[in-house]
């Protein structure tokens, strides 16, 4: 399913976040959305899944408006894992991978689910006991058994990977790439810019005032050049075997 922004602006009252911004998502690549903070990531992200309506413009599932697509089919086509997790019951994490079924019969795929993100050991507890970077990986297991068995589906992952250790966020964004790579559509909000220059197939990039940057080959838009402007940081390229990574030098 291709995801577009079609010309989309968007305020929360008087205050406009975003700014005739176009883009698009497509099967089979995981785009990174970034820019500074206040600059409309999470907002953008949100008018994909339908959640918002754009001011103007469009939003587009492989050509339909987003609003047109049934709830029930949003809900089996489409994962979103949100910035901060949040429950109102005590729910175990088997449970709450769990909910990611509620459209299907749940079986052996919430254990499958568990082991991927290295939480079978924690099925039995309370989501609220544990750590944040632990409630990111069960909340990436719920969407990932949302979108199991589900032919081009789409997921929508805000700052999944903040609170994570190194490892552990490697390996997420690693999964979310394999599951892009399958055939999905994966779209995920990032600052750390090293982890989305290594891990990214295409980019966003917002400016702090709500427009357009770049959009395209995450090599191309994650440039220092074009990076630069937007955060007024330089940024030096590092290649590795597996891949570039970027760091901010100094403000400009």
């Amino acid at each position: 399913m291709t995801l577009r922004a079609e010309a989309v602006d968007f305020a929360y009252g008087d205050r406009r976040v975003l700014r005739a911004v176009s883009a698009e998502a497509a099967p089979g690549s995981l785009t990174v959305l970034a820019g500074p903070n206040g600059c409309g990531k999470s907002t953008l992200l949100r008018l994909l899944l339908g959640l918002l309506r754009p001011g103007a413009g469009r939003i587009t599932v492989d050509g339909m408006d987003v609003h047109r697509l049934p709830a029930r089919a949003r809900a089996r086509r489409i994962a979103y894992i949100a910035q901060r997790p949040t429950l109102a019951f005590p729910f175990t994490v088997r449970q709450v991978v769990g909910m990611g079924r509620f459209t299907e019969s749940a079986g052996p795929r919430v254990d499958r689910v568990l082991a991927s993100v290295g939480l079978a050991d924690r099925a039995g507890d309370a989501f609220g006991v544990l750590s944040a970077g632990q409630q990111q990986r069960a909340s990436l297991g719920r969407a990932l058994a949302q979108i199991d068995g589900v032919p081009a589906p789409v997921l929508l992952a805000d700052e999944p990977v903040s609170a994570m250790d190194p490892r552990h966020a490697m390996e997420t964004l690693a999964s979310l790439r394999s599951v892009a790579h399958a055939g999905a559509t994966v779209v995920v909000v990032l600052h750390d810019l090293s982890l989305a220059a290594r891990f990214a197939d295409c980019a966003v990039l917002l400016r702090g005032d709500g427009t357009l940057a770049g959009t395209g080959p995450a090599q191309s838009v994650l440039a220092p050049a074009v990076l630069g402007p937007v955060f007024g940081v330089a940024f030096e390229r590092l290649a590795g075997p597996e891949g570039s990574w970027l760091l901010p030098a100094r403000p400009l």
